[in-house]
């Protein structure tokens, strides 16, 4: 999409004539003023990437962040740009290392309701 943006806005650019390179006496400067006038590419450059939209919360999509992302880490980027973390107590396991322990195994959380043997 960029590569497309720059390259078109370079070609309108290459097409309009330049004043300094011009000596002919035919350019009126209502011809001129024309080919001032913001080009559709700057156009949307500015209304997307303008301070006066920075008040209001721009949201982010998981595409925008990372485009290939499927499965269980789609399901992590979304939770995250949301605020949540899906992972925060899967990560910890609580009590003594290992679960040789008879008497206190750790407990290790995990993303399933339900038990993998």
């Amino acid at each position: 999409m960029w590569r497309r943006l720059v390259t078109s806005h370079f070609k309108t650019l290459a097409t309009v004539p330049c004043r300094s390179t011009s000596k002919t006496p035919s350019l009126s400067p209502l011809s001129f003023k024309s080919h001032v006038s913001p080009l559709p590419s700057a156009y949307f450059l500015t209304r997307r990437f303008s301070t006066g939209s920075a008040g209001t919360a721009v949201k982010k999509r998981v595409e925008d962040v990372m485009p290939i992302a499927t499965g269980h880490e789609l399901e992590e980027l979304q939770a995250e740009l949301e605020g949540k973390k899906i992972l925060e107590d899967v990560n910890n396991p609580v009590g003594p290392f290992g679960t040789k322990i008879s008497e206190s195994p750790a407990v290790v959380k995990s993303y399933y309701n339900k038990r993998i043997v």
